[in-house]
C-alpha cells in the first residue's frame, strides 16, 4: 500500500462546491465513470488537501463534481504501478460546457486530453438544450405573469422572489433558485455538525467564509443584513460575474445565501436582490 495525496488548489470557480474523489476498483466498485468501475475515496473542499491509502497497482484516479454530471464533468489521472507515495494537485476551471470541471495539473497525455474533449462536447450539447429551453421560457415570460411574487420554502428558510425563478438542485448546496438573469445558492451549516460555530458571531463566521475561499472582500451591513460582495472575471469569454453573499444565523445554524449573475444583469436587478434578501425568514429564531 502507499499514500495518494491530492491537493485542491483554491479557486473562485465552484468555490462552495465539493470535489468527489474516486479510485479505479474492479472488486468493490460503487460507480462507473467513463466505463471504469470505481469506489469513492473522499471529498475535497476549496483549498483542501487529503491523503488516501491505495494499492501499488496502476490505477485511474477520478475527480467529479457530482454523479449526475460525471459523464462530462470529470478528469482522471493515471497513477503508475509502484510503491512510492504519489502527490497530485489541480483545481476547478471555468468552462460552462464541462460544468466547471476539476483539472489535474501536469496531466498532458493523449487519453486524458481525449476524455476532456469528449466531455466538453457532451456538455456543450446539454448547454445547447438548456439554451433552447431558455429561449422558450423567455418567450413565455412575455405572456405569463412570471414577475408575480412567489414564496419558496426549504427546511426552515423561506424566501419571497418571483415566478421567474425555478427551484433546482446542485451538488454542494441545500437548494438553488435559478432564473435567466440571477441565480440564488443556499447553504446551511448546522451547529449539530460543527458545534463550535454556535459561539461565532455573524462577523466572525463571515470573515471565516471569506478567508477559507480566498475572497478579497469586506463585510457590509445594510437594512440589518450582513453580506459581502466580490467579482469573478472570465478572461477567455470576457465576462464579469458578480456575487453578493448574505450571512444569517439562527439558533441552530448559519445560512449562506448567495445571489449571482453577470455584472450587467446583477446591477440592473440590485434593487430586486435587496428586496429578496429582506424577505428571507426562518422558522427558528434569528439571532442578530
Amino acid at each position: 500500500m502507499r499514500n495518494l495525496t491530492i491537493k485542491r488548489e483554491k479557486s473562485l470557480v465552484a468555490c462552495f462546491a465539493k470535489s468527489r474523489i474516486y479510485i479505479e476498483d474492479h472488486v468493490a466498485s460503487e460507480i462507473v465513470i467513463n466505463g471504469t468501475p470505481c469506489r469513492k475515496l473522499g471529498e475535497l473542499k476549496n483549498g483542501e488537501e487529503k491523503s488516501f491509502q491505495i494499492s501499488n497497482d496502476e490505477l485511474k484516479v477520478f475527480v467529479i463534481s457530482d454523479k449526475l454530471s460525471k459523464s462530462y464533468s470529470n478528469d482522471f489521472f493515471i497513477v503508475p504501478n509502484g510503491d512510492s507515495d504519489v502527490f497530485l494537485s489541480g483545481k476547478h476551471k471555468y468552462n460552462p460546457a464541462t460544468g466547471n470541471a476539476f483539472r489535474f495539473n501536469n496531466n498532458d497525455n493523449e487519453e486524458s486530453n481525449i476524455n476532456r474533449k469528449k466531455g466538453a462536447r457532451k456538455g456543450l450539447i446539454i448547454l445547447c438544450i438548456a439554451f433552447a429551453v431558455g429561449i422558450v421560457i423567455g418567450i413565455l415570460s412575455v405572456i405569463l405573469p412570471f414577475k408575480m411574487d412567489k414564496t419558496f420554502t426549504n427546511d426552515d428558510m423561506s424566501i419571497t422572489i418571483t415566478g421567474e425563478f425555478e427551484e433546482t438542485s446542485l451538488d454542494g448546496y441545500d437548494v438553488c433558485y435559478d432564473s435567466s438573469e440571477i441565480a440564488i445558492f443556499v447553504i446551511k451549516e448546522s451547529f449539530k455538525l460543527m458545534p463550535v460555530f454556535g459561539s461565532y458571531t455573524l462577523e466572525e463566521y463571515g470573515e471565516l467564509v471569506m478567508i477559507n475561499n480566498d475572497l478579497h472582500a469586506s463585510l457590509q451591513t445594510q437594512n440589518g443584513l450582513t453580506y459581502f460582495e466580490y467579482e469573478y472575471e472570465n478572461y477567455e469569454e470576457n465576462i464579469v460575474f458578480k456575487y453578493r453573499t448574505y450571512i444569517f444565523k439562527t439558533d441552530s445554524a448559519f445560512w449562506i445565501i448567495q445571489f449571482a449573475g453577470e455584472a450587467n444583469d446583477f446591477e440592473n436587478r440590485i434593487n430586486d436582490i435587496e428586496k429578496w434578501a429582506e424577505s428571507i425568514e426562518f422558522a427558528s429564531t434569528n439571532i442578530k
